[in-house]
């Protein structure tokens, strides 16, 4: 069923505020909603059409627009930029695992002082949780973006100096932890409030962090074979900068005042909806909230696994397998390789063969752990012959393949099962929390490779993709009057 400006029901709009409906509007285009008062003029728009308004609220003028990128030019740069800082992001996560042997060598430390980088950056993700609402508060998505990404320049900076002592390279960890905390909350927020091709786009974004990471253990490796493995930072760096220069355009609109008008304009039309309350909860109220919660176990343990395996496969293949890096590079991009078509083609399957998001995650994370308990029993014989390493090769792709949707399509299920109210403060909380098992879990599996030996790499992940999957299965049990996405 469409709605009257032609969006399908589960289309929810984060930036868009076209809902303001024009029966509520008297004949001068002030809107009846005096608690606000904003004044709408659409004589301001894209070519005559209607869809880019101006908006006085609280004595500034804002600019609304719905998120369809055919119609709206800007929205093609706001995804522009979300897929460039995606692409840091999946370079600035594997290049720790893609480095570990050597930064274990240049700065003589264990496995175990090593994973310490992992737990810094849960600091970086749980900051980042709690000053999200506030940074968007202050300044808007624009001011969001620009802080995470100029922080990201900053530490990349200073990396690429190769740090003499390993105090400072890992302190870099806190800075990158809490702006990529802060770009994966929004850049998921804004990819899935799309008007059209949501989940298309979501699988497009997460592949290019997937991309992004794939390359990312041949190109170290081919740095550090050069002696010069501080110089792979100058690529997310690089990035980084061209994020920086296109940001400001791109988000010229959202500032703060508009922020706040979106988070108004939910409140309104939640308190006219009797199954939404139209506050926002604070921040120990919305961890109660049965949606936010279960999403962030399941990213919390998700990411966990998905980056354990990432992160610590490549040192898994040299100490159980082979001392030929470049050969172990190209396996572990295998991974990666099928994570990254994984997100970007099962997202065009998922629409057309399940019958929703939900439905084909459950299928996708039963194929992963059925290929993980592959791993786990080819994993346990240790062998450098080419026809084992080309099997390896194919089930870790494969584990890649299945496990790489389930974050875009985890994204979209919380968008579609939360009321409007929380998409901003709730998703960006279940994200940020969330992605602390991005490095917390690795940190953790580290300990255990040091204690136990490499080759425990393989169980340790199973028994996370299992309980992600009991995760995901929760899902019904817990969340009511959303039936028709679960």
């Amino acid at each position: 069923m469409e709605s009257g400006n032609g969006l399908s029901k589960d289309d929810t709009q984060v930036e868009m505020t076209s809902m303001l409906d024009h029966e509520s509007r008297d004949e001068s285009g002030v809107q009846d909603v005096s608690p606000h008062e904003w004044i709408v003029d659409g004589s301001d728009r894209y070519a005559a059409n209607g869809l880019l308004q101006s908006v006085e609220w609280k004595g500034q003028t804002i600019k609304t627009y719905p998120l369809d990128y055919q119609k709206i030019p800007i929205v093609k740069w706001q995804i522009a930029c979300c897929l460039i800082m995606f692409s840091v992001f999946g370079l600035s996560d594997q290049a720790v695992g893609a480095l570990i042997p050597t930064l274990t060598e240049y700065y003589h430390i264990s496995k175990a002082t090593v994973s310490l980088l992992f737990l810094i950056q849960v600091c970086g993700y749980t900051l980042a949780s709690l000053c999200n609402e506030k940074l968007h508060r202050v300044g808007g998505t624009r001011g969001a973006m620009l802080s995470a990404c100029g922080l990201c320049i900053i530490t990349y900076l200073l990396l690429l100096t190769r740090p003499s002592s390993f105090i400072i390279y890992a302190t870099c960890s806190f800075p990158l932890g809490l702006s990529i905390g802060i770009l994966d909350s929004t850049g998921n927020v804004l990819i899935g409030s799309l008007s059209i091709h949501k989940n298309e786009w979501m699988g497009i974004l997460h592949g290019i962090y997937g991309a992004a990471a794939m390359v990312t253990p041949p190109i170290a490796s081919y740095f550090v074979k050069m002696d010069k493995w501080s110089t792979f930072y100058a690529l997310p760096l690089s990035l980084s900068v061209v994020g920086l220069l296109i940001i400001p355009k791109a988000f010229q609109y959202e500032t703060s005042t508009k922020y706040g008008y979106i988070c108004a304009v939910h409140q309104e039309e939640a308190s006219l909806d009797i199954e939404e309350d139209s506050q926002t909860p604070g921040f120990f109220e919305l961890l109660k909230t049965p949606a936010i919660i279960l999403y962030a176990s399941y990213l919390f343990i998700y990411l966990g696994a998905e980056l354990s395996t990432g992160s610590w496969l490549f040192s898994y293949l040299l100490g159980t397998k082979s001392h030929d890096k470049i050969k172990m590079s190209w396996v572990t991009s295998s991974y990666w390789t099928g994570l990254t078509v994984g997100r970007m083609c099962l997202g065009f399957v998922t629409k057309r063969v399940f019958h929703n998001e939900y439905r084909a995650s459950k299928t996708y994370g039963i194929l992963t752990l059925s290929f993980y308990t592959l791993f786990v029993v080819v994993g346990w014989h240790d062998s450098a012959r080419l026809w084992y390493l080309a099997c390896l090769f194919i089930i870790v792709f494969l584990c890649g393949v299945f496990i790489g949707p389930l974050f875009p399509n985890a994204s979209i299920v919380a968008l579609q099962v939360l009321p409007k109210n929380l998409h901003i403060s709730g998703v960006g909380l279940a994200v940020a929390l969330g992605g602390c098992g991005n490095a917390m879990l690795p940190y953790l599996v580290g300990l255990g490779l040091h204690f136990f030996g490499m080759s425990w790499l393989p169980i340790l992940c199973w028994s996370m993709v299992l309980c992600f999957n009991l995760v995901w299965s929760l899902y019904p049990r817990f969340i009511k009057g959303r039936e028709e996405y679960l």
